[in-house]
């Protein structure tokens, strides 16, 4: 498996190194920028996988870098730093696309937990498919409790795809509930989701 490549944006360099040091133990690649500019250059440059972005920062701050790297690769994992945490704040970075928010000062098993939660829900994200399959399986068997478990899981991580709602209507189905059967089948449609059943 490729090391995942972490970029460090902080316009302060002894967070840069805490930081560098703390993810060289992780086993991650780790660059260093100082500013938005030269974090551009180098995710350009570079295959990143996550940010660790400060929002105070001098001429572009974290927010705008955090828009701009969404629009160069949405992909890319960002988590916002900062010692002026308020939920507005917050709230508008988990708009422009962050996936966590770590606030100053912070500790390196603070650091790793962030970035366990984080990863964890990219996992989740990109394996939906897994848990689809993973629930499929369980109502063949008859589990359906396990199955609702796994798709309501599916659902704290996304939220939009139609073959969950679709399934979760057929659990719903089997346990006898029509009307509330009809309603997640009604929803799984309406989000695109098309099903092979007659």
């Amino acid at each position: 498996m490729k090391k995942r490549r972490v970029l460090i944006v902080d316009d302060v360099k002894n967070i840069r190194e805490m930081l560098k040091t703390c993810l060289e133990v992780e086993g991650y690649t780790v660059f260093e920028a100082s500013c938005a500019k030269e974090a551009m250059n180098i995710i350009e440059r570079e295959e990143i996988d996550i940010v660790f972005s400060d929002i105070k920062m001098p001429e572009v701050n974290g927010t705008e870098l955090l828009k701009m790297i969404k629009r160069y690769n949405k992909n890319i994992i960002v988590i916002i730093m900062t010692a002026f945490g308020t939920v507005k704040n917050g709230v508008e970075c988990t708009k422009y696309g962050a996936s966590a928010y770590l606030q100053k000062p912070f500790t390196t098993k603070r650091v790793k937990g962030v970035l366990a939660e984080v990863l964890e829900k990219e996992h989740l994200r990109t394996n939906i498919n897994f848990y689809i399959v993973s629930a499929k399986k369980l109502i063949e068997k008859g589990d359906l409790t396990k199955a609702h478990d796994i798709l309501k899981k599916s659902l704290n991580i996304r939220d939009d795809c139609g073959e969950v709602y679709y399934l979760i209507g057929k659990i719903e189905e089997l346990n006898g509930n029509n009307d509330k059967a009809k309603h997640f089948k009604e929803f799984a449609c309406v989000l695109g989701f098309k099903s092979n059943e007659v």
